[in-house]
């Protein structure tokens, strides 16, 4: 969904641009100069049933800029419209033809978060397919716009603005090829071993086929309950295990290491303190490794912060406007690829020695964890769920 992994905010650019003009008014008339310029992010994700597309603009003029990025309607254009075309070569003749056109709707999400710009609403473009199933693979050339997104097909973007005063466009090919390997769907994490009967934390190795990814990304969600006179409360939290980008993407295979230590640290760390609580139970654990193209991994290393003095930075966009004008953002895709492992009586997210841990140890052993898992129960084990 949109905005869900690899967090890349442009609200610093639209900042900079912002305190730029109201900075330097003295100098120089901005205000009358000022060239409007389209900020546009979208990723595509076959994974994914709903597609999105953010639109927003640059703003100048002689007023305090902080001011009015908490004015929505000054980041808006008047009017919008914006449409993406599947394109792909056919047989016989193997000529290059537009598929499928999907004209986006607009809508409200709530889940921006507060900052220097408005919040928490904020406007959105979307579309629908169905989501990538590789058991109901709808043959290319389908004009079907509900059913999913093709690994084979280039995705064209038109935003047209403001009537026709701007029309930007940009096009990308979708992530494929992209699979978790380890651990294994059937497994359970090992965040504890020993060595030479001495018990230490474990550096778990998360990894996946890179397909033609050239960034990856993984992401650990955590669920648990917290028993509050017997009722459960969900609680739950996202840990950003780590990024590999440019030339960290060796080979065929992403490797990224999931600290034991840090596993538990986390769980403590998000615990409501609350001493009426009576136990707590891990629920599930949720691992999400996505891997992007190669324009947005060139996005991503850009827009990091300058360790130069003078702090000049390069520009990366794959987008164009009709009439050569400037615009900002990119039109890329993603693969997200899930793998979700949930505790019950029968099946056990974390092996015994980090359930074990996850009880009794020195950094979560004081916070009334228990398992029902039927093995534990059957062992006699003192931390078991009464």
């Amino acid at each position: 969904m949109l905005m869900r992994f690899l967090q890349f905010s442009l609200c610093f650019i639209i900042l900079a641009s912002a305190l730029l003009i109201s900075s330097c008014e003295d100098d120089i008339d901005f205000a009358g100069d000022h060239v409007e310029t389209p900020v546009l992010f979208g990723l595509l994700d076959k994974n994914d049933s709903l597609h999105y597309v953010k639109l927003t603009r640059t703003f100048g003029g002689s007023n305090n800029a902080l001011e009015v990025a908490q004015i929505a309607d000054s980041s808006y254009f008047q009017d919008a419209d914006i449409k993406v075309e599947e394109w792909a070569s056919l047989p016989p003749n193997n000529v290059n033809t537009k598929i499928r056109t999907w004209v986006l709707k607009d809508t409200i999400l709530t889940t921006k978060v507060p900052g220097a710009f408005y919040s928490p609403n904020q406007k959105v473009y979307y579309f629908k397919t169905e989501p990538f199933n590789i058991s109901n693979q709808p043959a290319l050339g389908d004009p079907n716009l509900n059913v999913a997104l093709k690994d084979e097909a280039t995705y064209k973007l038109i935003a047209t603005i403001n009537g026709g005063e701007i029309v930007v466009t940009g096009e990308t090919e979708l992530v494929a090829g992209m699979a978790i390997t380890q651990p294994s769907a059937a497994g359970s994490y090992a965040f504890v071993k020993t060595v030479n009967g001495v018990k230490q934390y474990n550096a778990l190795s998360l990894k996946a086929n890179n397909g033609n990814a050239e960034v990856v990304d993984a992401r650990i969600q955590v669920f648990f309950d917290e028993y509050f006179n017997g009722v459960p409360v969900q609680k739950s939290f996202t840990w950003k295990v780590g990024e590999l980008n440019g030339d960290q993407i060796v080979g065929t295979t992403s490797n990224l290491p999931a600290n034991g230590e840090t596993f538990y640290t986390l769980i403590k760390n998000n615990c409501t303190n609350d001493p009426t609580i009576t136990k707590r139970k891990l629920t599930s654990v949720r691992l999400l490794m996505t891997g992007g193209a190669d324009d947005l991994s060139k996005y991503i290393l850009v827009n990091q912060p300058s360790s130069s003095l003078a702090q000049n930075k390069p520009s990366f966009t794959n987008l164009s406007r009709a009439d050569g004008g400037p615009v900002i953002g990119i039109f890329s895709s993603r693969m997200t690829n899930k793998q979700e492992k949930f505790n019950t009586n029968s099946t056990a997210t974390l092996d015994y020695l980090s359930r074990k841990e996850l009880s009794t140890g020195p950094i979560t052993g004081l916070l009334m964890f228990c398992s029902d898992y039927q093995p534990d129960i059957n062992s006699g084990e003192f931390w078991i769920c009464q």
